[in-house]
């Protein structure tokens, strides 16, 4: 293959693992947005210019131009809002899922005004939509921080910046609290932190933790850059990708991270939040509310 799109950051020739996007439609918007992170590869001789788009019943899909890749190269990017479409209803999620497939289609010319296509790659994804309020799911964890504490939350630098955490007023989904992340750096560009808790999950063959992120950063010179969610070591969603100069990651709104949780176990939720600052103070923050375990 000449071009190639990956979902993970496992490197050719490996194969790319199957991927799953999972979304919850509990008090989601209606209709709902899309976003992922996606690498794509330029395997050709010759410089490229690189559009992706998607397709999928019911969606309608921003097609987004990625600009030119040097042979032999590769990038990330993160496709906020890269797709929409009406929130299914409780009744289209039986015993409360539901599975669909997307397809996104990369496509590469040989100039800049994307008029010459030479190559074209495409792959299918699943998604499952699950409803974390259908009486078929256990809620196992459950975190509003509503009694006024951090309810076990703790944070951690993964860089050499001040990190604290606090209940906070400021933004939240369900009132009076969420929990906030206060990141602070003195001398280097930015930082890398994380919120971490643990749990222990039901001896149940399906589990998800469904949690609801805000991230910022200081205006004009401050970037948010890569956002992860993992349950201990293991990487379970990655978004954006590192960067000095420019936002990866949309500031100043909440997004819903969903992933699967393996079942009879003890588990660190790890969320992880990386962001750079070009001027003073040096600072970033993350928001943290309605965190769930839920199974079934």
């Amino acid at each position: 293959m000449t071009i190639e799109l990956r979902l993970t950051d496992t490197n050719p020739p490996e194969p790319d693992p199957p991927r799953t996007i999972y979304r919850d439609i509990a008090n989601l918007p209606d209709p709902t947005s899309l976003g992922m992170t996606v690498r794509f590869f330029n395997h050709d001789d010759v410089s490229l210019y690189f559009k992706i788009t998607g397709s999928g019943s019911g969606y309608t899909f921003t097609p987004i131009t990625l600009g030119v890749l040097d042979s032999g190269l590769n990038d990330y990017i993160n496709l906020d809002n890269f797709a929409s479409k009406a929130k299914p209803t409780a009744a289209q999620l039986p015993n409360g899922e539901m599975g669909e497939t997307i397809t996104l289609t990369l496509t590469a010319y040989t100039d800049s005004g994307y008029n010459n296509l030479k190559w074209t790659f495409t792959r299918n994804v699943q998604v499952i939509w699950i409803n974390s309020a259908d009486p078929a799911f256990t809620v196992n964890a459950f975190n509003n921080f509503d009694d006024g504490t951090v309810q076990g939350w703790d944070v951690i630098t993964e860089s050499d910046e001040a990190i604290t955490l606090a209940v906070a007023t400021d933004y939240v989904l369900s009132s009076p609290y969420s929990i906030k992340a206060t990141h602070t750096a003195s001398f280097t560009t930015g930082g890398a932190g994380r919120m971490y808790k643990s749990f222990n999950t039901p001896n149940k063959d399906t589990i998800y933790a469904v949690a609801d992120i805000r991230m910022s950063a200081r205006e004009v010179y401050g970037f948010a850059s890569i956002l992860e969610l993992k349950h201990d070591d293991t990487l379970l969603i990655h978004l954006g990708k590192a960067s000095n100069i420019a936002n990866q990651l949309p500031k100043d709104r909440w997004i819903r991270l969903v992933a699967p949780l393996p079942k009879n176990s003890t588990v660190e939720i790890r969320i992880s939040f990386e962001w750079y600052d070009q001027g003073f103070p040096k600072s970033a923050y993350q928001w943290l509310d309605d965190f769930k375990i839920i199974s079934k």
